[in-house]
């Protein structure tokens, strides 16, 4: 699964003309359908070219990278079934790299100076580490779930009261009994939130799911310190007995995409209420002025669509025309997608990049401060 340290380390790298091409393409999950992979990437890869030359920055660029894209497809598509794949080539800078994603992140071929990473943001957001916690009376095991991979860590059974056959002496001795259950059962539930508590990163944010029986989830949610239970993403409720991480995986996995779409709905929501005059950008125009003074805390994109435009190689303001930059005409350069330059600009400004379904206008923002008058 990709990381934001490798989107870095792809930012990183830029040739001084716009020869890298940026693949996404959908692998079908049948064999079969493999063969009209070429064809496919071969469309959009023209579609890119059409809309680069319309700038007049594209001169036969990309036939090396063409070729690459065949051969990585020729030999390892089998190995991307059912998931979206990113490639990226470029001869002037050597590089030739294909990343496995999710399925269902749009298909595009972007040619440009640098990698094109907006689908590798979507991914990221799409897929974040979480942990899981599954817990009953006695037992309970922490998963932790990276892209495709799921680690496992266990508490020794807790202790437990051996018979519940004796009352003694007008019930005295069953309420003993009972008190020592409750408390086992307290000391199993600490122990449970410390094992949490010793796992979680240091300012890591990951989302938590809780599983197990009805009865134990609130138990398990009320032992957890304020910080862990703000990062519950929600639970569900089976038998742990009967639980593979496979299916702690699947169970838990439809909870934390129900959480996100929450938080979609909601930063959409609050990106609507948001007053004109307050620290919001609705609109491009406002979110081109806000990364131009570097006001973007965090910044929500659409999914789908490139939006062509410009970038003044001197100091970086951004713009739909190409005018209007102090440092002239011939210091601004064309750019095949908008959406893009606004996502790496709120990435060096160490904002954060969200992408929703239907943002307020196309594009909106929320700020550090007021933006000062143009």
């Amino acid at each position: 699964m990709i990381t934001r340290s490798e989107v870095d380390k792809l930012l990183s790298l830029r040739a001084e003309q716009p020869s890298v091409l940026s693949l996404y393409l959908s692998v079908p999950v049948d064999i079969a359908g493999l063969r009209e992979l070429p064809a496919q990437a071969g469309d959009l890869y023209a579609e890119a070219v059409r809309s680069g030359n319309g700038s007049g920055t594209l001169r036969g660029v990309g036939r090396r990278e063409q070729e690459t894209v065949r051969g990585l497809l020729t030999e390892r598509a089998r190995d991307w079934l059912g998931h979206t794949v990113a490639i990226f080539a470029s001869e002037e800078l050597g590089l030739t790299e294909a990343i496995p994603l999710p399925a269902g992140l749009p298909q595009r071929a972007v040619l440009a100076s640098r990698p094109h990473v907006r689908p590798l943001l979507l991914a990221i957001q799409r897929s974040p580490a979480y942990r899981v916690v599954v817990a009953d009376r006695r037992h309970a095991w922490l998963f932790s779930v990276v892209g495709d991979e799921i680690s496992t860590a266990a508490l020794p059974a807790a202790d437990e009261v051996r018979s519940h056959r004796f009352s003694g002496w007008y019930g005295l001795e069953a309420h003993r009994v009972n008190e020592r259950i409750m408390g086992l059962q307290r000391q199993h539930l600490q122990a449970t939130a410390a094992l949490l508590e010793r796992s979680a990163r240091v300012g890591g944010t990951e989302p938590l799911v809780i599983g197990g029986h009805r009865d134990t989830i609130p138990q398990v949610f009320g032992a957890l310190r304020a910080d862990l239970r703000d990062a519950v993403a929600g639970s569900f409720v089976a038998d742990p007995a009967t639980l593979t991480p496979a299916k702690v995986r699947e169970l838990a996995g439809r909870v934390v995409a129900d959480w996100l779409t929450e938080r979609d709905e909601e930063l959409a929501a609050q990106l609507r209420q948001e007053p004109p005059d307050g620290l919001s950008a609705v609109g491009l125009t406002a979110c081109l002025a806000a990364a131009g003074q570097h006001a973007t805390r965090l910044i929500a994109l659409p999914e789908d669509g490139l939006l062509p435009g410009y970038a003044c190689g001197e100091c970086g303001a951004l713009s739909v025309s190409g005018d209007g930059c102090v440092h002239g005409r011939q210091a601004v350069q064309h750019v095949p997608d908008l959406m893009e330059e606004l996502a790496v600009a709120a990435l060096a400004d160490a904002a954060r990049v969200r992408t929703i379904s239907e943002p307020p206008a196309g594009v909106a923002a929320l700020l550090r401060f007021r933006l000062a008058p143009a």
